[in-house]
């Protein structure tokens, strides 16, 4: 019976052998194999090798997705690539749009969606909040500091407007009887007892110093034949009586029924 005989030792020894056409070599420490051939020696099992030609499954297979993505069924059989196709799975109600409020699941899905209403908005203390103005930040009311709010009929209330200086007119016969006037700054007093008219620059109409005496436009004429004031004067207060006296006859006549 023939015997085959197969070199062996260490990797270091086996990689320097001159194999014969057929000849086998084992390194013992890595198991590697080689063969002689023609050429030289041939490593019969490398680390990482492939095959010249993949082999057909024997039974084919395919491959599908389903869940939250879906995808169509795809034959595989072990001589070509496959390629699936994912299509997301679509939320029961949930319509395509812009939206300003999410829910979400665990898994991140988005399970609903709306728009924000006032009710969703936390409360936001105004210190936190630019560009409001400084009416904004004041209470609306009736004390001091406070925003007055219109009425109904679009007014503001009379008890908040203070009274208005509506400028009256008196009369007084005396110093006296003008300083206990009841009157308000602005109010006119007119003395009967020296023509003079006085108005009130002061809050207080029982200080003589707060009547200013309104002055009239200067008059020229300061008397008449030496009398002042409502002047009327007689013909004797001119002379005229001797000269009527002196002027002769004063003939009447008459044209058309009228004195001349």
């Amino acid at each position: 019976m023939a015997k085959i005989q197969i070199k062996r030792g260490l990797q270091s020894n086996v990689e320097k052998l001159l194999l014969s056409q057929g000849e086998l070599a084992v390194a013992l420490d890595t198991g590697n194999l080689y063969v002689g051939t023609e050429s030289g020696k041939v490593h019969l099992n490398p680390d990482g090798g492939t095959a010249d030609e993949a082999s057909k499954l024997k039974n084919a297979r395919e491959f599908s997705v389903s869940g939250d993505g879906t995808a169509q069924p795809v034959a595989f059989d072990g001589t070509g690539n496959v390629e699936l196709i994912l299509s997301l799975a679509t939320m029961p109600g949930l319509t395509a749009g812009t939206y300003t409020k999410l829910t979400v699941d665990g898994k991140g899905r988005v399970t609903g969606a709306s728009n924000i209403e006032i009710s969703d908005l936390p409360s936001i203390p105004a210190s936190k909040i630019t560009g409001l103005g400084t009416a904004a930040s004041q209470n609306t009311g009736k004390a001091s500091g406070n925003v007055v709010v219109v009425e109904s009929n679009g007014k503001i209330a009379d008890s908040l407007i203070p009274s208005l200086a509506i400028s009256e007119t008196f009369e007084a016969d005396s110093e006296a009887a003008m300083l206990t006037l009841s009157c308000q700054k602005g109010d006119i007093c007119i003395r009967t007892d020296e023509n003079k008219s006085y108005i009130l620059s002061g809050d207080s109409a029982s200080v003589l110093a707060n009547w200013k005496w309104l002055r009239t436009p200067d008059c020229k004429v300061l008397s008449v034949n030496g009398k002042t004031g409502a002047v009327t004067l007689s013909a004797a207060d001119v002379s005229a009586e001797p000269l009527l006296k002196n002027a002769g006859v004063v003939s009447i006549g008459y044209i058309d029924g009228g004195t001349f």
